[in-house]
Formats: C-alpha cells, sequence, structure tokens
C-alpha cells in the first residue's frame, strides 16, 4: 500500500473515533444537536484532524462532505435492497453490498421492555446502526476504491464481465466456492483462457466477520435449501424439514462457513482405493494451497504437516476472551483426552484449538484468497449473478459449453476445451442431471433425453448431530436484554474499526474434541485410547456459546439460523432469560444412512428433492446416545460442576413420559442438525473416474464435494479445496 493511502487510514481512524464521541453532530435527538455553537466546536476538531491529510480543507467542505455521507445512507440501502430484489451484482448498482439490514436491530427493539427509560437508552442503540454504516461510507469514499479496512491486505474481487451468447472460453469452471475457485485460477495463473460462473455475487462484508457466522444462514448469500421429510430425523425442525446452507456468493461455502481447517485423518484417503487418491498423493495438494500463519504456535513435530507459504491463509483465531475457553479443555483432559496441539498432524484425538481460515481477525473465503491476486485476474473472466441451467453435450457425447441464465437472459457459452462442474454437493447432481446425466428412469419422468445412465445423486452422505444446549452462569451479569443488544453493536463497531473484540473470534468454536467412543470407558469415565481403532475418531465436539438474553433480543435471527418451531425456540428463549448456554454439537464423523439428490422439477429454477435420510439407519442414533452420554459425563468434570452446569431437556411433544437414553434417543431424532457437508453425489469410481470425469462424457469433470466418495473425519473444506487443486494439475499436465 502507498503511503498516501496508509495515511488516509491513520486520518480517518483519527475521524472516526473523535465522530463517535460528538453525537450532537449526528443524532438528531441530541440535546445539543441545533446549538451551533458546539456544532461548530466539533467540526473545527474535525478540521484540525482532517488538515494532517489535506491542509486546504475548510470547514464548509467537510461538513458537507460528511453530512452528504450521512445522508446518502438511506439512498445506498435502497441501492442494496434492490440489488438482493433483481439479483444484481454490487457492480451493477455501483454500491458494494456490506450492510447488515439495520430491519433486524427494529425487530428486535419490539421485543425489548417499554420502560421510558429503555426506550431513549433504545433510541441511542437505533442512532448507532447509521452511524455504524458512515463508518464504512466514510472509509469506502474517501479511500477511492481501495478496501480500507485495517487487518488482512489483499487485493480487491475481479469485477463481473456481460456474457453474450456463443461467447467462447478455454475453460469453463461452473462453480466459485472452495474447488472451483482453486481450479479457476490454478489454470488462469498458468495462462489459460478461463470463464468462472457463480450464482451469487459477491460476498457482503458480514462473510469477513469470524463471530456473524450465525447471522448468514438463511440470509442473501446462502441457498439455504429445505429437505424432503423421512419422519425419523429433523421432526422439531419447522414442517419437519431441516435447512441445508450452502453459500450463494463468490467463495461459496467458504464464505459462510464456521472456517474450521481440519483435513480428516489419512485413513479416509487410503481406504478409498481409487488409484491417485491416497493420503500420499493428496497430501501435496493441501500443501500447496495452505499458508499458516501460527506455525510458532505449533510443536516443532507438526513441522512435515504444513506449509506456510500457500495462497490459503491459515490461522488461529483471536482469543474469544471467555472463562470456558479453558474450562472446557480442563473438562476434556479431566477424561483423559490429551491436549492435542494440532489434529492435522500425528493424532486427531483429544481436545485442541483448532485452526481456521482467519488471518488478521477476519476470515479467509477461498474468493479473497485465489480471485483477488493479479496474476489470477490477468486471464480469469468472471460472470456473477450467472445460474448454470445445463451442460451443453453433442451427439456424440463431448461437453461443448454451458447453458445459463443470466439477467433472465438465456445465453449458451462454448467451451474449446473442458467444462468443470463445482457447483457443490447439491447444485452439481442438478445440472448433471438436467444435462441428461443420471439415473435413466428419473430423468424420463421429466422428459429429459437421456445421454448416459449413471447414479447421479445416490449415497449422499452427511454430518449430522443432535443440538445439545447446556445451562451456564446463572445470574453471573445483571445486563437486560437491551444492554445485550447494544453490546453485539458496539462490538460490531469495534471490529470494523480494529478487526478485533468478540467478532474477532468464532467464540467457542476453535475448541474441538475428537474421540472414540468405542474407546471411552464409561463405567471409569476415561478414554482409554489402547488400539490402533482408537486412533480413528467416531465423533466431533464442536461448541459455541450464547450470552444471557440474546436469544431474546435475537430471536428473528436465531429462528432463521436454527430453523426450530416454536414449541423449542420458546423454551430456549425463557430459559436464556436466566441462563447463558453453551451450544454443543456431537458430529457422528462416518454415519451410515444415505441420502439421495433428485430433480423437483425440469425447471432449473426449482430447487433439487433433498432427501438425506438422516437416522434412517439406528447405527447413527446409537452413536449421538454414546456421544450424549459422554457430555453428561463431561458435566460432572470439576471444571463444570463447580459452575453448575446442566444438559437442558427440552420438553418435546414426541418424547413426553420417556426418560433416560429412551429420552436421548428421541431428542436426537427431534433435535437433528446439519454440517451441511454433502458429498457422494457425483462420486469417483461411480460417476466419475480416477481424473474426475464424469464416466462416458468427454471433456465434462466435476471437482467439489459431490466428488467425494465418503465423509472424512471432520471438516469438509480442507478436502474440497485440495480436490480442486488436484484437478487444475490433472487439466494442466494432461493439455
Amino acid at each position: 500500500m502507498t503511503q498516501p493511502s496508509t495515511k488516509k487510514r491513520e486520518v480517518l481512524l483519527n475521524i472516526i473515533e473523535l465522530y463517535k464521541d460528538m453525537p450532537y453532530l449526528w443524532d438528531k435527538k441530541h440535546k445539543d444537536y441545533n446549538n451551533k455553537d458546539i456544532r461548530n466546536d466539533g467540526n473545527k476538531v474535525l478540521l484540525e484532524v482532517y488538515k494532517g491529510f489535506d491542509s486546504n480543507v475548510t470547514v464548509k467542505n467537510l461538513v458537507k462532505k460528511i453530512q452528504n455521507l450521512r445522508t446518502g445512507y438511506f439512498k445506498e440501502l435502497k441501492k442494496v435492497k434492490e440489488s438482493s430484489r433483481t439479483g444484481a451484482g454490487a457492480d451493477e448498482v455501483k454500491f458494494r453490498p456490506h450492510h447488515l439490514k439495520p430491519k433486524v436491530y427494529e425487530d428486535l427493539s419490539q421485543r425489548l421492555h417499554k420502560r421510558k427509560r429503555d426506550l431513549r437508552k433504545l433510541a441511542y442503540c437505533k442512532s448507532m446502526i447509521p452511524f455504524t454504516w458512515l463508518v464504512i461510507e466514510i472509509f469506502f469514499t474517501l479511500s477511492e476504491g481501495h478496501d480500507p479496512l485495517p487487518g488482512l491486505e489483499l487485493g480487491t474481487l475481479p469485477l463481473g464481465i456481460l456474457p453474450f451468447n456463443g461467447q467462447e472460453f478455454d475453460y469453463i469452471v461452473v462453480g466459485a466456492g472452495a474447488a472451483g475457485t482453486a481450479v479457476a485460477s490454478r489454470l488462469s495463473m498458468a495462462g489459460k483462457d478461463v470463464l468462472l460462473i457463480e450464482a451469487g455475487g459477491n460476498p457482503t462484508l458480514e462473510t469477513r466477520i469470524p463471530g456473524a457466522t450465525m447471522a448468514l444462514m438463511g440470509s442473501g448469500v446462502d441457498w439455504y435449501y429445505k429437505t424432503i421429510p423421512n419422519n425419523v430425523s429433523c421432526l422439531s425442525s419447522i414442517d419437519q424439514q431441516c435447512r441445508y446452507s450452502h453459500g450463494k456468493c463468490l467463495g461459496g461455502s467458504t464464505s459462510i462457513n464456521y472456517m474450521m481447517y481440519v483435513r480428516g485423518s489419512r485413513n479416509d484417503f487410503d481406504t478409498l482405493n481409487i488409484t491417485g487418491w491416497t493420503w500420499k498423493d493428496m497430501k501435496p495438494y493441501f500443501f500447496k494451497y495452505e499458508g499458516l500463519e501460527n506455525f510458532d504456535r505449533l510443536p516443532l513435530t507438526s513441522e512435515p504437516y504444513h506449509n506456510t507459504e500457500g495462497l490459503v491463509r491459515v490461522g488461529f483465531f483471536e482469543d474469544p476472551k471467555n472463562d470456558w475457553h479453558g474450562r472446557m479443555i480442563g473438562g476434556y483432559t479431566s477424561l483423559n483426552l490429551p491436549y492435542n496441539e494440532d489434529v492435522n498432524a500425528l493424532s486427531q484425538i483429544g481436545v485442541s484449538k483448532i485452526l481456521g481460515y482467519v488471518s488478521s481477525g477476519e476470515r479467509v473465503s477461498t474468493a479473497r484468497a485465489y480471485l483477488t491476486r493479479k496474476d489470477v485476474k490477468k486471464n480469469l473472466k468472471l460472470a456473477k449473478n450467472t445460474f448454470c441451467t445445463g451442460v451443453i453435450i453433442d451427439r456424440n457425447r463431448v461437453a461443448k459449453g454451458v447453458t445459463v441464465k443470466y439477467l433472465d437472459f438465456p445465453l449458451s457459452l462454448k467451451a474449446r476445451k473442458e467444462v468443470i462442474l463445482s457447483a457443490g454437493g447439491i447444485a452439481t447432481p442438478q445440472i448433471l442431471m438436467l444435462s441428461g446425466i443420471g439415473p435413466a428412469d428419473h430423468l424420463r419422468d421429466f422428459k429429459i433425453p437421456v445421454r448416459i445412465n449413471l447414479n447421479v445423486g445416490d449415497d449422499m452422505s452427511d454430518h449430522v448431530f443432535p443440538l445439545l444446549f447446556i445451562k451456564v452462569n446463572r445470574d453471573i451479569d445483571k445486563y437486560s436484554a437491551l444492554f445485550t443488544l447494544m453490546t453485539q453493536v458496539t462490538a460490531g463497531v469495534e471490529w470494523l474499526t480494529t478487526h478485533k473484540g468478540s467478532l474477532a473470534s468464532n467464540g467457542l468454536t476453535d475448541v474441538t474434541a475428537f474421540v472414540n467412543t468405542k474407546c471411552y470407558d464409561f463405567h471409569n469415565k476415561r478414554l482409554t485410547n489402547d488400539s490402533a481403532e482408537c486412533e480413528l475418531p467416531t465423533l466431533q465436539l464442536i461448541h459455541g456459546f450464547i450470552p444471557r438474553t440474546l436469544l431474546v433480543v435475537g430471536r428473528p435471527l436465531i429462528s432463521r439460523g436454527l430453523h426450530f418451531n416454536n414449541e423449542v425456540l420458546d423454551q430456549l428463549v425463557e430459559v436464556n432469560k436466566k441462563y447463558a448456554f453453551i451450544v454443543m454439537s456431537p458430529v457422528v464423523l462416518q454415519p451410515a444412512s444415505r441420502g439421495t439428490v433428485r430433480l423437483a422439477s425440469a425447471d432449473p429454477l426449482v430447487p433439487p428433492a433433498i432427501t438425506p435420510n438422516y437416522l434412517q439407519n439406528d447405527t447413527d442414533v446409537d452413536e449421538m446416545v454414546r456421544a450424549i452420554n459422554f457430555v453428561e459425563d463431561l458435566l460432572e468434570t470439576p471444571q463444570f460442576r463447580q459452575q453448575k452446569a446442566s444438559l437442558l431437556r427440552l420438553n418435546l411433544s414426541g418424547c413426553i413420559g420417556l426418560n433416560g437414553n429412551d429420552y436421548w434417543r428421541c431428542y436426537s431424532r427431534h433435535m437433528t442438525y446439519s454440517v451441511y457437508h454433502a458429498v457422494g453425489t457425483a462420486a469417483l469410481g461411480r460417476v466419475l473416474d480416477e481424473e474426475l470425469r464424469v464416466i462416458g462424457i468427454k471433456n465434462l469433470r466435476v471437482a467439489d464435494a459431490s466428488a467425494m466418495p465418503n465423509l472424512p473425519r471432520g471438516n469438509t473444506a480442507a478436502t474440497v479445496i485440495a480436490y480442486g487443486e488436484r484437478l487444475a494439475d490433472i487439466l494442466l499436465k494432461s493439455r
């Protein structure tokens, strides 16, 4: 960054801090808002600061500049809403859609106490919302288009092109997610003419905030698919339908997930029995993209397992400053779980503070890691808000391009060499079936000409868990719901100006435990870990923290994210008035249940029929019950017992009269939740050959989670990026 830009940033930060402390300049309800003398004095202070950057500035010009930013706020917000409604990208409306939808705060305010004192505080709190976005406007307006937020130093995302009918490229990559950005970027860096198609637009500012992940669920950057009920899972979800989140913006799900960097076990690769896909084969591709920033915090034994020079920055999350962080680690070690400094090295077993896709207090998506590079943007063409409706396949079964819809206009785009589908575990099988590749009988039901009969959409597997709530911290604080709301707003301002504070962390999520429940001695309450099998975890425990009263003020947001019915939400909100929650997600790592993805219509714009069949196999419920029993033992450790922590037993209409493990089996079927890790729907060995080619179709390949034959013992993003890196290598070597 040049020196003038650095100086701008310093000046702007000073102005923002001063402006925040001068509500009489921007709050019309302030008692001194109409006092010209006081306002002039305040403006003179700002003027003196701004003169450090521009010695010719006058009070009149500075006041006009600030007031224009302030009065323009609602105009810009209207543009953003229009962008969201029409599907136009940020570049089409000349505005970066970085907003947190202030209407959320209006909805929350209706649930606060009606006392006059609280309403006065609320008026101040609501006045802070425009101020928060005024901060952003000052940054973006005065920094001449550069991304001025302090913290991660990356370039800007590329502008989109306006594709025209018949346009040709060497390669067309569908889906700018974990794998798609990797393969498209590597091909572009090699000088290839590449088109990357993305149905969404630019990621919003919220996607960069680690602590805002829950707010992304069900938002405009999430496909938020509905699943088909199966009567044995998700029974307390609205309409008994689990939701399936998948990123709808550049970066795909790496822009909205929980950022956990976990590769899984080498056994996950070595048992595939597919040439070229063993751990030995895949390890170089994990290394190729990994850019570890905190290697000094890992033991020396981790050195052979990491790289510090890759494109995707990986590091430790910021300290959440939550006492439960240390207590949880202590609780697990009391059950004889080792403290594991690196789950991506010698062993996964134990409790760990894991690495994440974060740097300098913000998320690192694959969009920001790959697409911001100058050597990528040189050859890459990016079509945003462009929805792929199918693959063009000629009579010789050769892929020639894709059909898309851009601003509701149908277009055909041609690929001189190959088409790569990277739309994810749900959308990729949908595109294949719409193109005539899939189960023949199913395609005929929708009058789609069959190109080739393959088991597309079969064998869907996903990580699921029963969502548990642990009551903690009763009456430790006396803060009202209003204070909780204001604390969240303050945290937002702190992150925007410094990339520090609670929103720069992922709460308790970076504390993760891996355990094989069959190697845990429930009688003596300790992990034995005395065989090679015990090194293969069956369970991953992920944690979150909900402060007291947050569900009271944030019910609309939480309701959208969790998608549970009112029977559950009413109880959670009521208990949250007195208790904070540790949210526990005991994830079944190797579920036996299998589902399907099928077409719901021949219309590409109709979402597919997703039948994950969660908990169809009772062995998955058995593992969940063992997990809950393990959590019950965790609550008996001194670290939890001293805090009087207890597991919340919800009154569920389908579980009345049940006790013990019978209740927990019922609970698991009601409170089923997904980690959104659908794999196997266009898998290696079943739909794809060893080089990710669709069997029987030339010049068509797949690289995303759908290509993974089975679930890894960990989060899928790490492996999916490696798939993209590997496919790029395959293509460059074969051409």
